[in-house]
């Protein structure tokens, strides 16, 4: 029970905080459109680029608080991303907003790592789908086997259905009736022969 507790705690801190990144980037990507009226044409692009995609990343992370485990690499992905920021935020102080990204994506890569070890974020590398239900013929033999008779393919069955029920089986000719032999087509029968006098030639007694 304790273990359980536990580890409940820990997926719940993982998520929230996850969910407080999310809504702290969501919030500086409104920050930075509302900048980009101040902003020359010369940066215009740039600074559009980043406000949205800092709006992406705030999508990227309540989907993962949402289901944790089932976007493999994606977490990777934004805490490099994070980290990447700061650092290059950090060796260049002389450019302009360099201290506010240092300070975002600084937390934003701490809360990100918390995040993603008490969520176990790793586990979604080795997530499998589950394997297609197997049909199960176990009944047809089984009941082959209790009637004594053989188990029906599926092919058996197929021809059985595909018969007509109302059409009757075809009766079968009985053992005792003489089997007589046809003609082959085109072939007339030969006749019996005509006699060679008739009863008027015969002399009256």
């Amino acid at each position: 029970m304790p273990a359980e507790v536990t580890t409940s705690r820990r997926r719940a801190t993982g998520r929230t905080l996850l969910i407080v990144s999310a809504l702290g980037t969501a919030g500086f990507a409104g920050w930075s459109m509302a900048q980009l009226q101040q902003s020359g044409p010369e940066t215009f692009l740039a600074e559009a680029w980043h406000a949205f995609g800092l709006v992406v990343f705030a999508g990227l992370f309540a989907l993962v608080a949402w289901r944790p485990r089932a976007y493999p690499g994606l977490m990777e992905l934004t805490i490099l991303h994070s980290a990447g920021m700061f650092v290059l935020a950090f060796s260049n102080q002389d450019a302009a907003g360099s201290t506010a990204n240092m300070v975002l994506h600084g937390l934003l890569t701490l809360a990100l790592l918390i995040a993603y070890v008490m969520l176990g974020c790793i586990k979604a590398w080795g997530r499998q789908s589950a394997p297609a239900p197997r049909k199960d013929t176990s009944k047809n033999h089984n009941a082959a086997k209790d009637s004594g008779k053989k188990p029906v393919g599926e092919a058996e069955q197929r021809k059985g259905l595909d018969r007509d029920p109302a059409s009757p089986a075809p009766a079968s000719a009985p053992a005792s009736a003489p089997r007589q032999e046809s003609a082959p087509a085109g072939q007339a029968q030969p006749t019996k022969p005509m006699p060679q006098s008739l009863p008027e030639d015969r002399p009256r007694s």
